[in-house]
């Protein structure tokens, strides 16, 4: 049923890699803590050792300023920390004079500059301060972002002063944040980088070169990354004269930038397509006898990564060379482990590996993306103490097996320093050897200044190379690392915070704790309970990981029982698999007219008893049945796939929303009654589409059920056999007869015996706007007044990118958006408005990122886009295609996937990107997996939104900008249902809800409610 890949190693290492991914924090942290048995002697020499590092790190860090002072100046926790982060991300690959004035603006009119003023001794800090004041208090005058109207009244003199000053302002801004970039950049080439790296190399240290550019999008950027990192191993290894790896200058590598496939998913692919090329690579490092790490990347690609770089160190090709070597994030719950397997991988291969041991660089992210994803734990520590003592117990671990390994102990933090140099038992401070200490390019001088000359153990500089442009996902990893408040690099240069209070032992620290996982980060599961979310007491909905081999083992193994559970009636109507037409799933018996009067019967009958059922009692099966969603998800999962065509990632976000959606309308019945008893309606009659057979279903049916009205269901024909699998659960948790009555059959007939009824107190409606307005329209002909329509029907979704955004989460966006789920969701993007200076890259990124989608059945995990539903919406989306590519010089076609001869047998339409005029080209919503394109001028954004307007229906809007002020025009202007802005330069999205218009009226939950983004 699921094809999923195959376990591709099950030693016992591997296997305790896999159960601790996501561990109760308590427990792993109780194993770090019995490893870590050091004596009270060793730990009073560590703290000495950290103290007197800490005072000549101030006392030198204070004197010389520079970037570490700057980050403490500017924090992350004061608004302007966040502008300056903006800036130096977005500012320098910004190509046109208006955006770029108007981004100037828009982050320098906000945040008090001149209270940074004097608060540092460092020329530096003071210098950038000063400037900010200044051009902040010019740009003040004026605003390109303000209406006509409101640009008449500022004065002559004004307007004069920032037209003068506007170059000025733009170069000087440029400069200054190029000044920036270079105290976080080495070069803006290798060549460069070497260059100014003699000086430092005179000193002593070592350098480890690293490729800016992360996560290629296309194999044309694989492609380029991988060039970039061929050439500069060749310079490299040029001046590379000494003896071996450790003594060397290296390269670092990420294997998101050599592949845009880079997930577990495609894990067949990736062994076939990048351990040839990661190879390659490590070849030419091996023939000049450089170093050569791979870098750690995000916890759910550690499975991938450990395979691709088993495959390439085993290679016999390599033997004799001991430069290969491997990032370890102390802060993941497994690196203890993962240190096991690659302490094994060693010996097995009979060869030394070199082992960067770091913190880790995704904090915030994997906190996040595992609330997100409902799994059951985090993959890393919620406490920064627990990641010290993992770090501290990994160096120990490092250190007693330099026989197979060389650490190198990345961190900037002193007491971790001392630590380790206490941990090298039995070694003089002349005789330490067999490893290293690492910092970052322009961070941890004076640290390490110290070390070097007291200690006499090397180290190595981190150091990033390349265009400031591609400053962004490195600027954002250091600055959010090491710009916390809690952050040891913050604090140093901060004289108002004790030494003493630097320098805490974290083994003590954690010994001391009551509560080991953070009390403050709630797990996944818990993200809307009432500690955490002041209007909610609900669980979240469980997710399935599916990146854990574990997980997906267990599910599979499940999912391969679920034809039995599966509910048919009588053989009358067939019911075929979108995917494959030749394969039957079910059979359906459509009902008559008598038994869909009889069905409304009994829903009449119900309601008088039901409605005097507490809403507490009704809240308490609502949650039942939640739990039973779960508890039989695998059969939803399998009806999703074989019934719906979606993808098992799909099916998944599915079941969890119809869960979510019972667990907040089972809390918001409660609040509602809590303040004064409310009178149902009566028999509401639920109408659901076939793109969300789950979510929209149970939707529709439990906001109506909770509040003590009974329910007629219509499904839609395409999708009734998972209807009835979930009418046959709600009868299993207890709901009596009568309260939902299913009528299975076509929705025309349906319709038009029902919406017509009195009896029919009100009708809930997903699907397309003319079928709303047949709705809208039959109901305004009743002679009661005032029956209630909540509908949600089509729109034509669009999204505004200017020429702040960032290509790549540009490009993701578009592919999700657009594409996923073969483009059939109401919120879906359709049109994508893109700054005409920017259009002809982001063009060019996403038709690469098309050609690398996966299309075909979607039981296969390495599907991406699966089939649209039906012959109907099949020849639809032909038409259309059709009449854009004979419509003149109106449309012009960029690019349409490939199907493979596997599609043949379904309805399987390829994504499509066209480039069109204008809006008035497309007369009605496209259903399906095509996108079009429409360039814009910067300074056309309102006639963009006039356009927009003018369509006179819209469900969803993205923005993508790093402009506040030009995203809050868009959304105050727009005529849209719900707008997405994605302003926040590391990914975030907002989203705004001005007015209830999703074509006729306001549908789905509030704000807080479930994760409506799923659809």
């Amino acid at each position: 049923m699921l094809i999923i890949p195959t376990r591709s190693s099950n030693n016992p290492t591997r296997r305790k890699l896999a159960e601790n991914y996501r561990k109760d924090e308590s427990l792993i942290v109780r194993e770090l803590l019995a490893l870590s048995n050091e004596d009270a002697i060793t730990r009073a020499k560590i703290w000495t050792k950290a103290r007197v590092l800490v005072v000549g790190i101030r006392a030198a860090e204070i004197k010389k300023g520079g970037v570490d002072a700057l980050l403490n100046e500017f924090a992350l926790s004061t608004e302007e920390g966040v502008v300056l982060m903006c800036l130096a991300e977005a500012l320098l690959r910004v190509p046109d004079k208006t955006t770029t004035d108007r981004l100037i603006r828009d982050k320098l009119n906000s945040g008090d500059w001149s209270a940074h003023l004097g608060n540092t001794e460092s020329l530096f800090v003071n210098a950038s301060a000063w400037g900010l004041v200044l051009t902040g208090k010019l740009v003040g005058y004026s605003n390109a972002d303000k209406s006509e109207s409101e640009w008449r009244r500022v004065s002559l003199l004004k307007q004069t002063l920032n037209r003068v000053g506007e170059p000025v302002i733009r170069a000087a801004m440029r400069y200054a944040m190029r000044i920036m970039g270079n105290q976080f950049v080495m070069g803006k080439n290798i060549e460069s980088a070497l260059k100014r790296a003699k000086s430092q190399e005179a000193n002593g240290y070592r350098y480890s070169y690293d490729m800016l550019g992360e996560a290629a999008r296309t194999m044309i950027d694989a492609d380029c990354y991988y060039d970039s990192y061929l050439n500069a191993i060749e310079k490299i290894g040029a001046i590379a004269r000494l003896g071996g790896p450790v003594e060397n200058p290296g390269i670092s590598i990420k294997l998101s930038a050599l592949h845009p496939r880079y997930s577990y998913s495609h894990h067949k692919t990736l062994m076939k397509e990048m351990v040839p090329r990661l190879k390659q690579l490590a070849l030419a490092a091996k023939k000049y006898n450089i170093g050569f790490t791979i870098d750690a990347e995000e916890a759910d690609r550690l499975e991938t990564s450990l395979d691709i770089i088993a495959a390439v160190f085993e290679d016999p090709d390599l033997q004799g060379w001991e430069g290969f070597g491997i990032a370890v994030q102390a802060y993941q719950k497994r690196s203890i482990f993962l240190l096991d397997w690659i302490t094994e991988l060693a010996q097995k291969v009979g060869r030394k590996m070199m082992v960067r041991l770091v913190k880790g660089a995704y904090w915030d992210s994997e906190i996040k993306w595992a609330q997100e994803g409902g799994f059951v734990d985090y993959p890393v520590f919620t406490q920064k103490a627990s990641t010290d003592l993992s770090y501290q117990v990994c160096a120990k671990k490092l250190l007693a097996n330099r026989e197979w390994l060389y650490p190198q102990f990345a961190t900037h933090n002193a007491y971790t320093v001392a630590a380790i140099l206490a941990l090298d038992k039995g070694c003089s401070s002349h005789h330490r050897q067999g490893y290293e200490f690492q910092r970052l390019h322009g961070m941890g001088e004076a640290l390490y200044d110290q070390v070097m000359a007291h200690e006499y153990i090397p180290c190595r500089v981190y150091a990033p190379v390349g265009k400031h442009a591609d400053l962004l996902a490195y600027l954002v990893r250091r600055l959010l690392e090491n710009g916390a408040n809690t952050s040891f690099v913050n604090n140093i240069v901060n004289e108002n915070i004790p030494v003493e209070s630097l320098i805490n032992d974290p083994v003590e620290l954690v010994k001391s704790w009551s509560q080991i996982p953070n009390i403050a980060i709630p797990l996944p599961r818990d993200i809307y309970s009432a500690s955490f979310d002041e209007n909610g007491e609900r669980e979240n909905s469980e997710g399935v990981d599916l990146t854990s081999v574990n997980e997906l083992e267990v599910l599979q193994e499940a999912m391969e029982r679920w034809w039995s559970g599966l509910p048919c009636t009588q053989e009358e109507v067939i019911v075929i698999n979108p995917a494959n037409r030749s394969e039957k799933i079910g059979t359906l018996t459509y009902d008559s007219e008598v038994e869909i009067e009889q069905k409304l019967v009994n829903a009449i009958g119900a309601q008088r008893d039901w409605s005097k059922v507490s809403v507490a009692n009704r809240a308490i099966l609502i949650r039942k049945l939640s739990d039973k969603l779960e508890e039989n998800r695998t059969i939803l999962f399998g009806l999703c796939i074989k019934e719906a065509g979606k993808t098992l990632a799909d099916s998944v976000a599915e079941v969890r929303e119809a869960v979510d959606f019972c667990r907040y309308y089972a809390e918001q019945a409660e609040h509602l009654y809590k303040h004064a008893e409310k009178k149902p309606l009566g028999v509401i009659l639920c109408i659901s589409p076939w793109n969300f057979p789950v979510a929209i279903f149970l939707g529709q049916i439990i906001a109506a059920l909770s509040v003590g009205n009974t329910v007629i269901a219509k499904p839609s024909e395409q999708t009734s056999l998972v209807a009835i699998a979930i009418l046959a659960m709600m009868k299993e948790c207890g709901f009596p007869d009568g309260v939902i009555e299913l009528v299975i059959g076509p929705g025309k007939p349906i319709g038009e015996q029902l919406v017509v009824d009195s009896r029919i107190r009100g009708v809930m409606f997903t699907g397309s706007t003319n079928t709303g307005r047949w709705l809208s329209q039959a109901l305004a002909k009743r002679e009661e007044v005032g029956i209630p329509l909540i509908a949600e029907t089509g729109g034509q979704n669009v999204m505004i990118v200017d020429s702040t955004a960032l290509p790549e989460q540009v490009v993701d966006d578009v592919i999700m958006s657009g594409f996923q789920s073969a483009g059939q969701r109401c919120s879906a993007l359709r049109v994508l408005f893109l700054q005409e200076e920017v259009a002809d890259k982001i063009i060019a990124m996403v038709s690469g990122a098309m050609r690398e989608l996966s299309i075909g059945d979607p039981a296969h995990i390495d599907t991406d886009i699966g089939p649209v539903i039906d012959e109907v919406a099949f020849t639809g989306l032909q038409l259309h295609s059709y009449h854009l590519r004979n419509s003149d010089k109106r449309a012009c076609l960029i690019y349409q996937c490939e199907l493979t001869d596997s599609c043949e047998g379904g309805f399987f339409f390829p994504p499509t990107l066209f480039e069109i005029s204008n809006l008035s080209v497309l007369k009605s919503e496209v259903f399906g997996p095509i996108v079009h394109v429409i360039r814009y001028k910067a300074s056309d954004i309102d006639k963009v939104v006039d356009q927009i307007n003018d369509l006179g229906f819209g469900l969803t809007l993205g923005i993508h900008s790093r402009i506040k002020t030009f995203s809050k025009r868009i959304s105050e202007r727009a005529k849209i249902g719900n707008i997405y802005v994605n302003r926040n330069m590391i990914g975030a999205v907002v989203g705004v809800q001005p007015f209830g218009g999703c074509g006729l009226s306001g549908t789905g939950p509030k704000a807080g409610g479930p994760n409506y983004l799923r659809r």
